[in-house]
């Protein structure tokens, strides 16, 4: 998906296995996935304007064997403007509800590159989830996203029963920059006397970059995301020091009574130690956290061995605490 470059493959096994800053072998499995995503452009989605890397991205295959589920609805949140497209499973309901938020760095990706994200979720958990395409940046800087997703989810806790859902048994969960956002929803909701029933981040964005966590020099390139790309995101997304605090969800002050958690890191990513640091300062609050890393880079829920793994731990734990 993105910009097709040609590739050895051999190549791309050798170099790898040789990473300076990675002393042990990585695994065939993450080696393709680095592979494959360097032949689509992943590693350059920053060397072009936003608009012209998402429409380079329209252009992407659709894919053959999604995930069954009852029934997709695509709407538009009228008030806010805010399209969405919800995943109704199989069975009679009502069902509990998941707000999902998709990853790209405040800045790229949308409802249709999550697709078979949410039809999993869907079809895992039983559940009725909404996928948000919640404001992007640079149109739509902080404070803007993660204000459109608290409209989102607000509104769907209100409309869940037009669609056989519950809202008052609702989780929200999102994987980077969607991480990030429902992390940020979790937090905004609890402040409001809002109850979630849990939230789950793959590898989210907790902290602004001036924080200077060790996995960001450790794993600066070499693994599709690196720090440069991840500071161009955040560049976009905000530019004002005097927010860089009220704007990173790790440094908000008191994390008590926030829904049970699910946080998940990649061991060859920048924000691995920011997401470890946002499972441990849950924890020290009292908040119920379960913390995985996995052997993998940036972007691999959902696809290969290892993305299932988690995609299974994911959909168990949401599961559970939406039927508790």
């Amino acid at each position: 998906m993105g910009i097709l470059l040609t590739f050895d493959i051999s190549f791309r096994t050798k170099r790898y296995s040789n990473l300076k800053n990675n002393p042990m072998a990585l695994s065939e499995e993450v080696l393709q996935t680095i592979a494959y995503a360097e032949a689509h452009g992943y590693d350059k989605l920053n060397l072009l304007p936003p608009q012209q890397t998402r429409d380079l991205m329209k252009h992407a295959p659709a894919n053959p064997n999604p995930t069954t589920v009852r029934q997709v609805i695509n709407t538009i949140i009228e008030k806010d403007q805010i399209p969405v497209r919800i995943y109704i499973p199989n069975g009679d309901g009502p069902f509990p509800v998941i707000t999902y938020f998709h990853g790209g760095g405040f800045v790229l990706l949308s409802l249709d590159t999550h697709d078979e994200i949410c039809r999993q979720l869907c079809a895992n958990t039983g559940a009725v989830v909404m996928s948000v395409d919640y404001k992007l940046a640079p149109e739509h800087p902080y404070p803007q996203g993660p204000e459109s997703a608290v409209a989102a989810t607000l509104w769907m806790i209100e409309n869940a029963k037009n669609y056989n859902g519950i809202g008052e048994r609702m989780a929200v969960a999102g994987d980077s920059a969607g991480g990030y956002m429902a992390i940020w929803v979790a937090q905004k909701l609890a402040t409001a006397g809002v109850i979630l029933k849990a939230q789950f981040a793959t590898y989210p964005v907790t902290d602004h970059y001036s924080s200077h966590h060790a996995s960001w020099k450790e794993n600066k390139e070499g693994y599709v995301l690196t720090a440069e790309m991840m500071k161009w995101f955040w560049d976009n997304y905000l530019t004002d020091p005097a927010k860089f605090d009220e704007a990173s969800p790790l440094r908000t002050a008191d994390l008590s009574g926030l829904p049970p958690a699910l946080i998940m890191t990649a061991n060859y990513d920048p924000l691995r130690d920011e997401g470890k640091a946002y499972a441990d300062k849950l924890q020290k609050a009292g908040v119920p956290v379960t913390y995985q890393n996995y052997e993998n880079i940036h972007g691999f829920f959902g696809t290969g061995l290892i993305g299932q793994q988690a995609m299974q731990e994911a959909s168990n734990f949401l599961k559970d605490k939406l039927n508790s």
